[in-house]
């Protein structure tokens, strides 16, 4: 490769040249890759804020070439026709897309406002009328009444918003909590209840509002700063049934009044704790907070109550048994930049995306010039019959020329709507008209998200880069792996070959042949020695061995010369004294050294089947780059 110094300029200048003539680079075959495209890759990858040097512009460029080479042959090959590359690549562009269907400003809104809510606990109580989603009109109409009189006999008549959930409330647990729901935080309620319960006033009932469930009013009781989280250890004794409760207490009581003593608070919990999943950790149960729901009130307030790490409460009766609770440790609130990333991620999946999705769709609209043609959903209606009501409808009876709606330039008919509604139909207790004013309304949103998603490399060029990207990398992936790493462990003859012809490359250096000798005392060792010497290492194991087993043991290896590092030892066959350890006494008998020899495949396959890859790559290159001429240009 020629150094380039119009590839330096690129790099030196290259936010000048953005606005500047676009320069050749290389082409190979009929291609050829220009300065912007070059410049936009480099500066992505390349590693700090420094201005690179010459060696790393040539080393990038060489790399890129040899990219483009690989990438060229897979489309040589239509390899982004195979079904199994289009599938992978949608779902990859279905992820990238998201944050292009997403308004950011909202996003933001909502992470903020998830964070500022999640650091407080509001403490409500709801009345629920059940409406289901897909209701009546009539029906629902008939709900919203009953809930909004509900609502007037409790701020205007002064009744007890808890009394008049336990009567009227459709929300069956309201027989045993009148309503109440306890403390919670951001995401533990559908987002429009959660709203419903941040922006309402301590002492007041909120509007009626609605959910998938049907009407609910809420009434907030109070609103406190979340307190972080705690960790506590606890020491428990089961009961099974109210005839066990008393005597429970008793022993609990025992115990507490030991701890109270100073006993140890492990030793009490491994021996007296029922708790077995938890007795021989400390007594530690996870993390929680006061708005966990799995964790019994009676434990989450006894923990807030704890004022230091290491108190520990009086006995807490619980439906599970008796329990002293230790505080262990807390975790205070962390701030908003070290959550933001996974409010993020809880926010794109909770309810409260359909307001982003709300915005995103009025936005795009407008963007795409989204045109109604319909006059009247009555005509549209009029193409679907009672069939519809049992999700069997199909339009092989039908033939309706109805034009609906244009976005950009593509035209939505009737058509298309009966195939998204045979795609879509269940059975209803709606009219048809209902069905199809719900289906069609979702049509519409479905169809400009789509066409937008559709047309994001148009709309955004870095959208248009970052897709390219990932469809050359899935390509390269796919034909390295065909030519070079699968090739190389499925081509076993192949593999024999190389390794053959390149023998010398994997030699065992100079090795000694060496068996480590323990002795048990200074007297087997004095004895053993001689009779190795004399007899042979196996008769001296047996004569030693004869009384106790462990008098003298051995260990044999092999270690190349370049590895070998025993103080005191001779390179040549000998017995050597080493140093003593763990009462042991060392010795170590060199037996012979093996002169160099080539190392068998079996005992070097990795680094062979390495090189063998290489070896695959570097030859393969060599036929891509006679298949696709490369030249390098030169600057003016």
């Amino acid at each position: 490769m020629k150094k380039l110094l119009i590839i330096t300029a690129l790099i030196l200048f290259g936010a000048e040249l953005k606005a500047q003539e676009v320069y050749p680079v290389f082409s190979y075959g009929s291609d050829t890759v220009f300065s912007d495209e070059f410049l936009r890759v480099f500066n992505k990858n390349k590693r700090g804020e420094q201005a690179p040097s010459q060696e790393e512009i040539d080393e990038y460029l060489d790399l890129y070439v040899k990219f483009k080479l690989k990438v060229a042959e897979a489309y040589e090959r239509r390899m982004d026709t195979v079904p199994a590359f289009i599938n992978e690549l949608e779902g990859y562009r279905k992820q990238l897309a998201q944050p292009y269907l997403t308004d950011k400003e909202v996003n933001a809104r909502l992470v903020k406002e998830a964070y500022e809510r999640s650091i407080q606990e509001v403490n409500a109580s709801h009345l629920l009328i059940l409406c289901k989603a897909d209701a009546r009109p009539e029906d629902s109409l008939a709900a919203f009444e009953k809930i909004h009189n509900i609502r007037r006999r409790i701020v205007e008549g002064g009744q007890d918003f808890e009394d008049l959930a336990y009567q009227l409330s459709e929300d069956p647990s309201a027989v045993n909590n009148k309503g109440n729901l306890g403390y919670f935080t951001a995401f533990q309620m559908i987002y429009p209840f959660e709203n419903a319960a941040f922006n309402t006033a301590i002492g007041e009932v909120s509007q009626p509002i609605r959910t998938r469930f049907g009407y609910h009013l809420v009434y907030v009781k109070d609103r406190r700063p979340s307190m972080g989280d705690v960790q506590v250890g606890h020491l428990m004794i089961k009961y099974y049934n109210e005839s066990d409760v008393d005597s429970a207490k008793r022993r609990i009581d025992a115990v507490y009044q030991k701890l109270e003593g100073g006993e140890n608070w492990t030793a009490m919990v491994e021996e007296f704790s029922e708790d077995f999943s938890t007795n021989s950790k400390n007594g530690v149960i996870n993390w929680f907070n006061r708005t966990s729901t799995n964790v019994p009130a009676s434990i989450k307030d006894a923990a807030y109550e704890l004022q230091n790490i290491g108190d520990f409460s009086i006995p807490i009766k619980t439906k599970y048994g008796w329990h002293i609770i230790k505080k262990m440790d807390t975790r205070s609130i962390k701030p908003f930049e070290e959550v933001k990333m996974s409010l993020e991620r809880r926010v794109e999946r909770d309810s409260r995306s359909e307001l982003n999705k709300t915005v995103v769709l009025e936005r795009i609209k407008e963007e795409n010039n989204y045109t109604e043609l319909l006059v009247s959903k009555a005509e549209l209606a009029a193409g679907f019959d009672s069939s519809l009501l049992e999700g069997k409808w199909t339009k092989s009876n039908t033939d309706k020329a109805l034009k609906l709606f244009k976005i950009g330039g593509q035209l939505y008919t009737f058509d298309h709507f009966a195939d998204y509604v045979i795609e879509n139909q269940s059975t209803s207790n709606k009219s048809v008209e209902q069905i199809i004013e719900q289906l069609y309304q979702a049509f519409v949103d479905e169809s400009n998200l789509a066409y937008e998603e559709a047309h994001l490399e148009e709309k955004y060029e870095d959208f248009k880069h970052i897709m390219q990207e990932y469809r050359d990398g899935i390509l390269l992936f796919e034909l390295t792996d065909k030519e070079v790493w699968s090739k190389a462990i499925e081509d076993s003859l192949g593999l024999r070959e190389f390794y053959s012809k390149n023998q010398t490359a994997y030699m065992w250096d100079e090795r000694a042949e060496m068996i480590l000798i323990s002795f048990s005392d200074a007297k087997s060792a004095k004895k053993g020695v001689k009779l190795i010497q004399k007899k042979g290492l196996q008769s001296a194991k047996d004569k030693l061995n004869a009384s106790d087993a462990l008098n003298l043991s051995t260990e044999r290896s092999t270690v190349e010369k370049k590895n070998f590092s025993l103080e005191n030892v001779d390179w040549s066959p000998g017995i050597y004294k080493l140093k003593d350890e763990n009462n042991r006494i060392k010795y170590v008998q060199i037996t012979r050294i093996l002169p160099p020899e080539a190392k068998p495949l079996d005992k070097n396959l990795g680094q062979v089947t390495s090189d063998y890859q290489q070896y695959l790559e570097q030859e393969w290159l060599k036929n891509l780059e006679q298949k696709y001429p490369i030249e390098v240009f030169e600057s003016n």
